[in-house]
């Protein structure tokens, strides 16, 4: 097994594409709140919560590059048929699916914890320099800031279910895209046009964005809260990689 996830490490670090996704996700939210925090007009004052829920509005677009980068990796392999000799070196074709998960998860983990709190860091000493103050301690914010590293790694494995199911790269980075954007409000309006109100509150990917910007506070929207909303997501992306997993058993490498 370790053999395995070191393979898996290899071939996701020497991917052009991937260090190029990995490199804007990472970036983008330190540089953006940079800026706010700079440029921002803050002459009523700031708020730890205004810093932090910047941050989690942020990272959702830095975990979908990830997930971007995580189904790229798992697709690549099927496109260009070296997942061939892959179960041909590993025959057991859960131990390389189970690696590819573990090694992306983790990698996903740590560049979206490091930019999380680098991006916190950032902003804390620039807002420091024009004599204002944030802080972890205040409520809320450190839970704001997990939640969304929790996303992020759902996000992923929501990424690679679904490139076990399509093995395809575009096809599965475009739905991971318009998931969030256009498919879940398609499917929410239908569902309420035939009588389910609440349905939009059970769309996974929504749910999930909710509780990480914890949107359960605003009465005005009906959410599944936090934890819940993270954990329906996570269950619902599991749930993609089992079903890629059995599709993938009874599929011609």
């Amino acid at each position: 097994m370790i053999n395995t996830l070191r393979a898996e490490f290899i071939k996701l670090r020497t991917i052009l594409a991937h260090w190029v996704l990995a490199i804007i996700a990472f970036a983008f939210p330190i540089v953006v709140v940079a800026l706010v925090a700079l440029f921002g007009n803050w002459d009523f004052g700031i708020a730890s919560s205004d810093i932090s829920g910047l941050i989690v509005g942020l990272t959702v677009v830095s975990a979908m590059l990830l997930g971007s980068m995580s189904a790229i990796s798992l697709t690549s392999d099927y496109g260009h048929n070296t997942i061939r000799p892959t179960y041909a070196a590993t025959p057991n074709r859960l131990r390389v699916i189970g690696s590819k998960v573990i090694v992306n998860s983790v990698v996903v983990a740590v560049i979206t914890t490091v930019a999380v709190f680098v991006a916190w860091f950032v902003g804390s000493v620039i807002l420091s320099a024009r004599d204002l103050s944030i802080s972890l301690g205040d409520d809320g914010v450190v839970p704001s800031l997990i939640s969304v590293i929790v996303l992020s790694v759902s996000v992923t494995l929501f990424a690679m279910g679904l490139g076990l199911i399509i093995r395809n790269s575009p096809a599965t980075v475009t739905i991971l895209l318009l998931w969030p954007l256009l498919i879940e409000a398609l499917i929410g309006l239908v569902l309420s046009l035939i009588g389910w109100d609440d349905a939009n509150k059970w769309m996974p990917y929504q749910a999930a964005i909710n509780a990480a910007a914890d949107s359960s506070q605003d009465t005005t929207i009906d959410t599944l809260g936090r934890p819940m909303g993270l954990v329906y997501f996570a269950a619902v992306s599991t749930a993609l990689i089992v079903i890629g997993v059995v599709l993938d058993q009874r599929r011609d490498a």
